[in-house]
């Protein structure tokens, strides 16, 4: 009995989940029926060589879909479309694994990074898109500057790269943007772009590649020349995923990747909401370098803050005083205010705040300046005042009150006395930068790599000097607190200021430098500067050597030893001579022709075997003529 029970029972159960099978096909079979939609349903993309085309998981296809090229802008720098997700892209855009997981890191954990960097980037977008598509390039690179800088034109990398596009010092100044103690124009957020997109093209003019350009903007042209050359020796491809970089690097490239995806698909991502800054205002004027910025935000009627905050460059506050005149940046609605102050009075103020006086340091040179070219001011001293304070108050130091009111230790100060102090004018500053190049002799590091099993006693006594020097130079905790290939500061060198080659016409060729990079930042022509050093060829360029970046003048060498050839004649006329020494870059061809000589003249009377071979610090006889 209890068997049929069971029997009944199973086969109700079956008949029951056939009927629901039977309706279930009746269903399907209708034109009708739509599927529910997949959970975590996810894209594919299938990429080519000519673009990316989205494809949704669960739709069924017999063929493989085919790519269709998009139509190819009319430029040299932008000449190929990517599409992802419905957005088109003119740089390099690969959906892979490495810039998902960057993007989930960025919308996750880096969220309020990145809500700060698109705020500040309504600021900066516009100015540099308008800029890219004037240069015919990828209006997708501006992608590079939250990878880079965040749009932020104050930041600064532990490798000292500065700005929106990070610029280190060096590469800043091979194209064009000024770099000293007075101005930095890395923090110029038009100039910057402008250095940038003249590196880009000459990075792309070397590769012909975006991901290869944007790589090498990172780690440099040498490194990704390097890998290039290792990947082609091994037979590998030499396409950026191929090579071998720098993890930063390889980090780099999908970062900008990954920064252009969010940007664009903001709503998607959760950041619809942040409202971006206003567009940048690139009203500019130019004004004489006796206007202070405090003045010009006086005239204006704007803040002094305001105004430093737009003109970043200027860090110092002060205008560059290495020039006659400057460019500064004011809002439009101040510039009319500006303008109009100026035509009613034309004439600078003598006296500048005393916030400049703490630029000035306290120097008894600056002292002096201040006493012959600043303005006096006056003041009296009120109830419970003492030095300290004042000196505060007026930025100024006690022992400069001290000087100017002929005060001492046993002076007493009365309430009512009237003191003296000085505020600079246009004029000290210049005068401050004028001297600053022969203010005195400079120190320079001089530092080793500490040896295996080094230690200070041994490296101090090798050198000659002490631990405690050696403790105090490098800032280290204990005697023990080094380690194999550290670098160390075992002592210091003077160099005079006046030997400094910041303005000569000869320089040491850099690393990592080529013939247009110098022609680039001394303003010149690369054919010039090949007939100036006897270069035939740019291969011939090397670190180190020396190099000619104006035109040489006559009798640029220190006279030498002269020498009086003897003839059988005494009536014949005397040739005189010159002992020379070779110096690093010197060839045979550039020496006869900076002492208007042959070649053949100079083998024949130093009796030389071959004109290509010169040693360092060689002796040769060169013709003279007084």
């Amino acid at each position: 009995m209890k068997y049929k029970v069971l029997k009944i029972s199973i086969s109700c159960f079956v008949a029951f989940f056939l009927f629901i099978a039977f309706v279930t096909n009746i269903e399907a079979a209708s034109p009708s029926f739509q599927p529910a939609p997949l959970r975590n349903q996810v894209l594919m993309f299938e990429t080519s060589g000519s673009g990316i085309q989205q494809i949704k998981l669960g739709t069924p296809s017999k063929k493989r879909p085919s790519v269709k090229k998009q139509a190819l802008p009319d430029t040299l720098y932008r000449n190929q479309i990517w599409k992802v997700e419905g957005e088109k892209y003119d740089i390099p855009l690969r959906y892979t694994s490495k810039v998902k997981r960057i993007i989930r890191r960025l919308t996750s954990k880096k969220r309020k990074q990145l809500i700060t960097g698109i705020r500040r980037s309504g600021k900066y977008i516009p100015m540099i898109t308008k800029m890219l598509r004037e240069e015919g390039m990828p209006l997708d690179l501006v992608y590079m500057v939250p990878a880079e800088s965040n749009f932020n034109v104050l930041s600064r990398s532990n490798k000292s790269a500065v700005g929106l596009w990070q610029f280190i010092a060096s590469t800043g100044r091979i194209y064009g943007l000024k770099i000293n103690r007075w101005i930095d124009e890395r923090r110029d957020p038009v100039l910057s772009t402008k250095a940038a997109i003249t590196y880009l093209k000459h990075l792309y003019g070397l590769f012909g590649d975006w991901e290869l350009a944007m790589a090498a903007y990172n780690t440099g042209e040498g490194r990704v020349k390097r890998a290039i050359r290792l990947a082609k020796s091994k037979g590998r491809k030499q396409n950026f995923s191929s090579l071998r970089l720098p993890s930063e690097t390889r980090s780099y490239v999908p970062a900008i990747m990954a920064m252009a995806v969010i940007y664009k698909n903001k709503q998607r991502y959760g950041f619809g909401h942040v409202r971006p800054d206003e567009p940048m205002d690139e009203t500019k004027a130019r004004l004489s370098v006796a206007f202070s910025l405090e003045e010009v935000a006086r005239r204006a009627r704007m803040s002094f803050r305001l105004l430093r905050e737009n003109n970043p460059a200027l860090f110092l506050g002060v205008p560059p005083m290495t020039q006659t005149r400057y460019s500064f940046y004011v809002p439009q609605r101040f510039h009319r205010t500006l303008i109009s102050s100026l035509e009613q009075n034309p004439e600078p103020s003598k006296k500048w705040g005393l916030s400049y006086n703490a630029l000035l340091g306290n120097s008894v040179r600056v002292t002096r300046m201040l006493e012959k070219f600043g303005a006096p001011i006056y003041f009296r001293i009120q109830n419970g005042d003492n030095l300290w304070d004042l000196a505060r108050k007026h930025k100024t130091s006690i022992r400069r009150l001290a000087r100017w009111n002929n005060l001492n230790s046993k002076s007493v100060l009365r309430v009512n006395r009237r003191l003296k102090t000085y505020v600079p004018t246009w004029r000290v500053f210049k005068e401050v930068a004028g001297t600053f190049s022969n203010a005195g002799p400079r120190l320079i590091a001089q530092r080793i790599r500490v040896p295996k099993g080094g230690s200070l006693s041994v490296i101090a006594q090798r050198y000659r000097t002490t631990v405690k020097k050696l403790i105090r130079w490098n800032k280290l905790s204990s005697p023990n607190a080094i380690r194999a290939g550290q670098r160390l500061v075992i002592g210091y060198r003077k160099i005079s200021n006046g030997n400094l080659p910041s303005a000569a016409n000869v320089i040491r060729v850099p690393r990592n430098t080529t013939l247009s990079h110098l022609a680039l930042r001394y303003k010149t022509t690369v054919k010039k500067l090949m007939s100036w050093n006897g270069l035939n060829n740019s291969k011939q360029l090397r670190t180190g050597m020396r190099f000619y970046v104006k035109a040489p003048a006559k009798g640029r060498r220190k006279p030498q030893k002269t020498i009086v050839a003897k003839t059988s004649s005494n009536n014949a006329p005397k040739v005189r001579h010159r002992i020379i020494r070779v110096r690093n870059g010197d060839t045979l061809w550039r020496i006869a022709r900076f002492y208007q000589t042959t070649v053949k003249v100079l083998v024949a009377l130093n009796e030389l075997k071959s004109a290509s071979h010169l040693r360092l610090n060689q002796k040769l006889i060169v013709p003279f003529r007084s």
